[in-house]
């Protein structure tokens, strides 16, 4: 993944959707931001062809637009996802967030927002960051109320949620010590305790898991 060449407007992009008027809009938003690789229908005859033309196309980042359907099928989304795909989905409904983020997209956006916003959100995914759109953090904040399932047994204390919400931002260390005013090792502490409770193999993936846990909304 080359995230600085996206914002440098060099990053490979594929966009992949089923209507392709949608997809010309797109890559009309990231023009002069970035080399559109590809621009795919999702409708190929099999998963695997997707995941296939993705490859083939050797893109930094790909902007899935799932469409206005109600229910979208993620299998193609999530078998990209599993190839090692950094994933912005574009959705039509708040509600459809927390499916496509488990799914394994690394950000979600609404459509009806998403052209102007692409850019950064692109390369954050690229850089392995997880991003939401502004008007979903409503929905998930509310829905951290409700139990779900895979929560860590041994709750987070509310210092390791400054210290994830850091992690988040793709702080070292080092930064987050100076920003919670602690000593470097203590946060180094308090970040093996944070991987450990989400198990975790290391800090992009526990930030994606608590993402999708509703810990944190990026």
């Amino acid at each position: 993944m080359r995230p600085e060449s996206i914002r440098r407007g060099a990053g490979r992009v594929a966009i992949v959707g089923g209507d392709p008027l949608a997809r010309e809009a797109l890559a009309g938003a990231l023009k002069g931001r970035a080399d559109v690789a590809a621009s795919l229908p999702f409708e190929l005859p099999s998963h695997g062809r997707v995941t296939d033309a993705l490859e083939r196309a050797d893109a930094d980042a790909v902007v899935w637009d799932l469409g206005p359907n109600d229910h979208p099928d993620l299998l193609p989304l999530r078998a990209a996802a599993e190839a090692g795909n950094a994933i912005v989905a574009l959705i039509a409904e708040d509600r459809q967030a927390g499916e496509v983020l488990a799914a394994g997209a690394a950000a979600v956006l609404l459509r009806e927002s998403a052209a102007e916003r692409l850019p950064l959100v692109l390369a954050a995914a690229a850089s392995g960051l997880v991003v939401l759109d502004d008007a979903l953090r409503g929905r998930l904040i509310g829905a951290r109320h409700a139990p779900i399932d895979g929560l860590p047994t041994d709750p987070l204390t509310a210092r390791e949620r400054e210290v994830l919400a850091l992690l988040a931002e793709g702080r070292s260390n080092r930064d987050i010590a100076l920003a919670l005013g602690i000593a470097e090792r203590t946060a180094k502490f308090h970040v093996n305790a944070i991987l450990e409770k989400l198990e975790a193999e290391g800090r992009t993936e526990a930030v994606v898991r608590a993402a999708r846990l509703g810990l944190i909304v990026l």
